[in-house]
């Protein structure tokens, strides 16, 4: 089996290397999934043989797995639709997967997220933050910086807001809504008339 050396570093070749570094730039690949350069949307491994390459008789033997023949991708490395980068980064997690002293990381199974497990987020409240509360931050944020470049004082969130005043802007339809009206007044009438001539 080949060996892949790979050098992260997170401010230069000279800065140290922390966990935090590496979580940086594996979480920098796993969330851009939305992007044509980012991670994958499903799993690289074969289903069928559950990625061992090779399905046990009842006996004991092992018998190549026809689904990928006996690679336990589903489709080929080389052939995946995503960067080259990302396309290295996720052959690296699949043949260190596969090593014997990283068989508990499970990283073969996890390659199309370049081995992180599960969600990139999280929707637990015992852990970290939720996506609620960073939406609750991003709003009051957005509210405070409206705020600010409108020249309005800063409301007090205890309180609510109440606007005294009414300006009249109109009655009756607007002119893209007069002619639906009119549209299905007229297709109404239609069916109206049809009906009294006897219609089917």
């Amino acid at each position: 089996m080949s060996r892949w050396v790979w050098r992260i570093a997170a401010f230069g070749t000279d800065a140290e290397l922390t966990d935090q570094a590496v979580a940086a730039y594996v979480a920098k690949y796993a969330t851009k999934s939305a992007d044509a350069s980012g991670a994958l949307d499903r799993a690289v491994f074969c289903r069928p043989c559950q990625g061992r390459g090779a399905t046990l008789l009842p006996h004991g033997t092992p018998l190549p797995c026809t689904a990928c023949g006996g690679t336990g991708q589903a489709r080929p490395l080389p052939r995946l639709a995503v960067a080259r980068h990302v396309r290295q980064m996720i052959r690296t997690c699949w043949g260190l997967g596969k090593r014997p002293e990283f068989a508990d990381l499970k990283l073969w199974k996890w390659a199309h997220m370049l081995g992180f497990r599960g969600r990139f987020s999280t929707k637990s409240r015992s852990y970290s933050t939720t996506l609620g509360a960073l939406r609750d931050a991003r709003r009051t944020w957005r509210t405070e910086q409206a705020g600010a470049h409108a020249g309005t004082p800063a409301s007090d969130p205890t309180t609510t807001l109440v606007i005294g005043h009414w300006n009249y802007l109109g009655s009756g339809y607007s002119p893209g809504a007069a002619l639906l009206a009119a549209h299905v007044w007229h297709r109404k009438e239609l069916a109206r008339q049809f009906a009294a001539e006897g219609g089917c």
